[in-house]
């Protein structure tokens, strides 16, 4: 108990009237209603699963169930919320590595479940949220075969309890893409993510973020099936719609450099080049001049005007990522010496061997500090110094 006149007791008043502290606190602010709260956790879930930052992930799903759990047991909200988002922790755990904690919180959700689910639609729709969630996490452990077993039932059993068109049945389909892939089995990949695809379209609309997001993967995995021409068209087809909104530039630019680097490798460099030529309008109009993704743009087309052939155009776009460069990784940076390097192989075309040579040592210089050293690029820049010397 506390003594009359402690300090202690002046301050109990103010802390009984403000809300607990405690490090979620740091996640959301817990003075919102719960289910508020729940949106913005889920918001921030998905920016930290796209991050690659699963401590965090788990730390916002952990919030997440027990938010749920004080909606379930002292409001009597519905116990399926509940479930998934112990189903959504056990995959949090799993993209952390903690495979143990995502099996248990899987098996306490298949108890939850069974004690308090009694309807028998509602009961196989959480089925197939289940297997599809024991399908994730066997994925992510590596277990393959039995990812592909799982998700196919989890498949079957949402088609038979919500229909095809439904987001969670696109995301089954999208896990099953990534189980082909990584088995090899690329072809059938493509028909995973077609069918993903499909059910964005039908829900999001064919220019919605997530029917092209899919779009994209179904591109790659047509690429990755050695079917180039297909995954061209596809890839073309989605930089075509996202020109028209600026709300997705970051998208575009990515998807306009890829397929230039799918174009390029098909030997149609004019092509190509076009597709660059979007992503640098594109990054011009959106970002701020110095922002990394201009630098590796211009850096592509310059390389690209260098194997067409137009060395003047070549040139100003490597001056320019070479100032950029310099500012973004300092001077002595290994990105800073390739541009060196690129920009010496333009002088000698150019037949201005002075600026050659000293763009060229300059690069050496930094190459033969660098740790480890790269011996090819070092033998590389001796020959063309020595190419300069005969030439001279």
């Amino acid at each position: 108990p506390l003594e009359p006149g402690d300090p202690a007791e002046a301050n109990m008043p103010a802390m009984r009237n403000r809300p607990f502290e405690s490090a979620a606190s740091e996640l959301v602010d817990e003075s919102a209603h719960p289910i508020e709260q729940l949106e913005v956790l889920e918001q921030k879930a998905s920016e930290l699963t796209a991050q690659g930052d699963a401590d965090a992930v788990i730390e916002c799903r952990i919030k997440q169930l027990c938010l749920q759990r004080v909606l379930a047991y002292l409001h009597d909200f519905p116990l399926q919320p509940l479930i998934r988002a112990q189903s959504a922790l056990a995959e949090a755990y799993a993209l952390g590595g903690y495979f143990n904690q995502a099996r248990d919180h899987l098996t306490q959700a298949r108890e939850v479940c069974s004690g308090g689910i009694y309807d028998d639609a509602q009961c196989r729709r959480l089925q197939a949220d289940l297997l599809a969630a024991e399908g994730a996490v066997n994925l992510t452990e590596g277990r393959l075969e039995a990812a592909e077993k799982i998700l196919t039932e989890a498949a079957s059993v949402g088609r038979e309890a919500r229909g095809e068109l439904d987001e969670r049945a696109a995301r089954v389909h999208m896990l099953l893409g990534k189980v082909a892939q990584q088995r090899g089995n690329y072809d059938k990949a493509v028909d995973h993510l077609q069918e993903a695809w499909q059910v964005h379209e039908a829900i999001d609309g064919k220019e919605g973020e997530p029917t092209l997001r899919v779009r994209l993967r179904v591109a790659e995995a047509e690429h990755a099936a050695a079917r180039i021409d297909e995954a061209i068209r596809t890839q073309q087809a989605v930089v075509d719609v996202l020109k028209g909104n600026e709300k997705l530039s970051g998208m575009l630019v990515d998807s306009a450099s890829q397929l230039a680097r799918w174009l390029e490798a098909e030997g149609q460099d004019e092509d190509a080049l076009q597709a660059l030529e979007t992503a640098e309008q594109v990054v011009k109009e959106n970002l701020g001049p110095e922002d990394p993704k201009v630098v590796d743009v211009k850096r592509d087309v310059a390389l690209l005007h260098l194997k067409l052939g137009n060395h003047d155009t070549a040139l100003q776009y490597l001056n320019d990522v070479h100032y950029l460069e310099r500012r973004l990784h300092g001077s002595q940076s290994a990105n800073v010496a390739r541009t060196l390097k690129a920009l010496g192989t333009v002088h000698i075309v150019r037949r201005n061997f002075e600026e050659a040579e000293q763009s060229l040592l300059q690069a050496l210089r930094i190459f033969e500090t660098d740790h480890p050293p790269n011996a090819a690029i070092i033998k590389d820049i001796h020959a063309k110094l020595a190419s300069i010397a005969s030439a001279g």
